[in-house]
């Protein structure tokens, strides 16, 4: 009768843990699912990020640029003439 009660509590124990392994299985496949998305997501900010920083600098340089060539006494046009000047020696404004 021993032997009995004994194969039975083995039994049970080997389903119990059996039934943890798989649960903890489970749960690590999907955490490691959630990380792998999350790694991604990051990803993709720090490459936006990226873009973001490099067009800001492009912006600030250009707008740094134009500053310094104003503070220089330059003065902003907004048509130019010019002289056309063929190899035959016409001259031809426009």
């Amino acid at each position: 009768m021993n032997i009995k009660l004994l194969f039975g509590l083995l039994i049970v124990l080997f389903s119990m843990l059996l039934g943890g392994t798989i649960y903890e299985l489970i749960d690590v496949s999907e955490k490691s699912y959630l990380i792998g998305d999350l790694e991604q997501g990051n990803k993709e900010i720090k490459k936006e990020i990226a873009g973001l920083r490099v067009s800001l600098s492009e912006n600030t340089a250009l707008d740094n640029f134009e500053n310094k060539i104003l503070n220089q006494g330059f003065e902003q046009i907004g048509k130019i003439d010019y002289i056309i000047v063929s190899s035959n020696g016409n001259i031809a404004s426009r």
